[in-house]
């Protein structure tokens, strides 16, 4: 008994150290997560713009964390970090547009009203950094200016961060299986993110500590949910193409896809549109106002190519072969030949040619002459 006694003081005495999480912990929390997946958008491999969007918003989440953990230190250069921090809430909006509209998602009017936003975002924080390091008496209208532009950035990002909901509203009630899952998502955590973060404010209103938890919490919840959405959305639809391709074998088309490859074979084939050298499948996407899942199904099931680039190679090839076989064009010098079907090189040219042939294309044109000389020689001896 009184060893047990024993025991339970020396327990007690040790001092076990604690570790608690700070706000400044939770803000290198944040940081190490958006600099995390900023980087893991260089690892896909089919980029959509709205990978380029959320790696741009989670660059400048990490921006504005930096600049409130280094806010005592740096006497007013964090104002510099925070210019670099005007890609969040309109930036989240462009995103949510690029996530769940397939048609017109991002118009050069979005990114105009984007950038005046950024805009507004950067001249405020310039001016701060100014005033910081100069401590300047601004004149009326210089003060005046500088107030009407942070109430104007606070509705102009709290428009676009309805908007950004707007999206998810919209078409919720036309969407099922996945798409309306998908959509509950970003509902839900964007309502628990801007509602939570309000009832903080409210409930807390005389504790910036406890806001800036909710808000970083918020900032946390949004991304994460942002990322899963993106790795859904979109492997999902490259797994739809694939199980369409494979079930396509012999199936009936739609009258859409009828529609879509009629357009593809008008625009390569009929208007040479194979020569553009540097084509891609966001070219023709966005010509045909199509998402790009929906030209490579075409081209998969209905002009059955492996891929959008085997296809256009192919086109290449055959027209280089016209050009190496053509009495007037014997002098120019393969590298022209590639040149003028729409290869950026003579490297990807002769590749793609020996693949489709067999052969390199100065082999070609070597076995084309040859073979015109015997013709002639049997011609003239007959």
């Amino acid at each position: 008994m009184n060893a047990f006694g024993v025991a339970v003081r020396v327990s007690v005495s040790i001092n076990i150290p604690s570790i608690t999480m700070t706000i400044e912990n939770y803000y290198l929390l944040l940081l190490s997560l958006c600099c995390t997946l900023v980087i893991a958008q260089l690892f896909v491999k089919e980029k959509k713009a709205a990978h380029l969007l959320f790696a741009l918003v989670c660059g400048s989440i990490a921006l504005a964390t930096t600049k409130k953990l280094t806010q005592d230190s740096l006497n007013g250069y964090q104002y510099l970090i925070g210019m670099g921090a005007c890609v969040t809430c309109n930036g989240f909006w462009l995103l949510a547009r690029a996530l769940f509209r397939e048609k017109y998602a991002i118009l050069k009017r979005h990114i105009v009203f984007a950038i005046a936003i950024a805009a507004l975002v950067v001249w405020r924080q310039g001016y701060l950094f100014i005033d910081s390091q100069l401590h300047m008496n601004a004149s009326g209208f210089v003060e005046w200016l500088n107030i009407a532009t942070y109430e104007l950035t606070l509705l102009l990002s709290s428009s676009v961060l309805m908007l950004a909901f707007w999206e998810g509203c919209r078409g919720f009630s036309q969407s099922q299986g996945q798409e309306k899952a998908q959509r509950v998502l970003f509902l839900s955590a964007y309502f628990i993110c801007v509602a939570g973060t309000k009832l903080v404010e409210n409930r807390f209103a005389d504790n910036r500590e406890v806001q800036e938890w909710a808000v970083t919490s918020a900032a946390i919840l949004i991304i994460l949910t942002a990322q899963v959405l993106l790795y859904w959305r979109f492997s999902s639809q490259r797994t739809i193409t694939s199980v369409r391709c494979v079930e396509s074998n012999g199936t009936t088309q739609t009258e859409d896809d009828i529609a879509l490859q009629q357009k593809v074979e008008h625009f390569l084939i009929d208007q040479k549109g194979f020569l553009k050298e540097g084509l891609k499948v966001a070219d023709l996407a966005q010509q045909f106002n199509e998402p790009e899942y929906k030209i490579s199904r075409v081209i998969r099931q209905n002009l059955k190519a492996r891929n959008f680039s085997q296809l256009v190679n192919e086109l290449r090839v055959e027209h280089a072969k016209v050009l190496l076989q053509d009495p007037a064009k014997q002098h120019w010098p393969v590298l022209v030949v590639g040149l003028e079907s729409g290869f950026a090189s003579v490297g990807p040219f002769t590749r793609a040619f020996k693949i489709a042939t067999g052969t390199t294309p100065n082999q070609f044109r070597k076995q084309n002459s040859e073979t015109q000389v015997l013709r002639s020689t049997r011609v003239s001896g007959s």
